[in-house]
């Protein structure tokens, strides 16, 4: 039997940079949706939606939801709504820093009707139904989110070749993650069945543009929300310029697929490599101990995606993926 080492790395500590703002003038709007604001340009286009606060201690897309409708952005064609999700939650910002990412529970686990119905109780199901009918409607969504240690920017999509196609024309960030067809924990905004319809035409991406509180973060999801609206064409080219040029995508395309979550056994749960994530494994190594247990690579090239911080017993500490060939042949699941 291996002993576990005594002197793991510990979880790093990060500092914050960016704080709370006060999102009291944005809580009103024409939609009847507290702190969603939506806007026609009354020429036929996509319904393009732009979220933040999906989790309340995520602040860039706050900073960056904040700032668009601070610059008065219109469309040029079709719709534009800017959304600040889970309000109640931001506002318990508190010293733990994690006390404020739902208020009973996950808001990106209850994406489906069923689960969003049966639930008359949670202040998170209670705000699904005030936005559902606006994310229905919408054609292209751009969920803006933050991770809590301090990884390379990337999106996670579903397998479906449209998901696929729009962030490879966004190009930026150049990382790619994809979704497995299982949800053992619940259902993300972007699992919403407009978005996962594979006859449809809706496309929902999730983009954590990096650590939680780093400035550079907000830098990013600024970066982000311009390429967006830029490759939609919902905004001008006058726009466009008024509000910073987008980045080009600069890097070649990273693909992706998770393979299988790895839930906690114990409340003492430590990796054994850097928190950073993406890490590559050959078979057998170990990346994690769970307690007194070995957390081992299932196979050659396993990769460590993003992990949770600080995971409990039954809860999902990170998952298992593989690389994809970019060009190479679709993911199957």
């Amino acid at each position: 039997m291996i002993a576990r080492p005594r002197n793991l790395p510990p979880p790093p500590d990060y500092p914050v940079e960016i704080g709370q703002e006060d999102l009291a003038p944005y809580r009103q709007s024409d939609t009847g949706v507290d702190y969603v604001h939506s806007f026609e340009s009354g020429v036929p286009g996509p319904h393009a939606m732009v979220n933040a606060l999906t989790h309340g201690n995520e602040l860039c897309g706050m900073l960056v939801v904040k700032r668009l409708l601070d610059s008065g952005v219109r469309p040029v064609r079709g719709r534009l709504t800017f959304s600040l999700a889970n309000v109640a939650a931001y506002e318990r910002f508190g010293p733990s820093r994690l006390d404020s990412r739902f208020v009973d529970r996950d808001f990106n686990r209850v994406w489906r009707d069923d689960l969003i119905d049966s639930d008359s109780i949670s202040t998170e199901a209670a705000r699904a139904r005030e936005l559902r009918p606006v994310v229905r409607s919408v054609d292209l969504l751009l969920d803006i989110h933050s991770t809590w240690h301090a990884l390379k920017p990337f999106f996670v999509l579903g397998n479906l070749p449209r998901a696929r196609a729009f962030a490879d024309r966004l190009g930026y960030p150049a990382r790619q993650l994809f979704l497995p067809g299982v949800w053992h924990e619940g259902f993300h905004m972007i699992d919403y069945p407009p978005f996962r319809d594979p006859g449809g035409a809706a496309v929902g991406l999730i983009v954590e543009c990096g650590q939680h509180f780093a400035r550079s973060t907000a830098v990013t999801a600024f970066a982000a929300a311009l390429r967006f609206l830029a490759v939609t064409e919902v905004i001008g080219e006058a726009e466009a310029t008024r509000l910073g040029a987008a980045p080009e995508p600069s890097e070649a395309i990273e693909r992706y697929e998770i393979v299988e979550a790895v839930l906690a056994a114990t409340d003492d749960f430590r990796l054994a490599c850097s928190y950073a994530g993406f890490e590559v494994f050959p078979k057998g190594a170990i990346a994690a101990w769970d307690g007194q247990e070995p957390v081992r690579a299932p196979f050659d090239g396993a990769v460590v995606l993003p992990p949770r911080p600080a995971p409990k017993r039954g809860q999902q500490a990170f998952a298992w993926a593989r690389a994809l060939t970019a060009g190479g042949p679709d993911p199957v699941f």
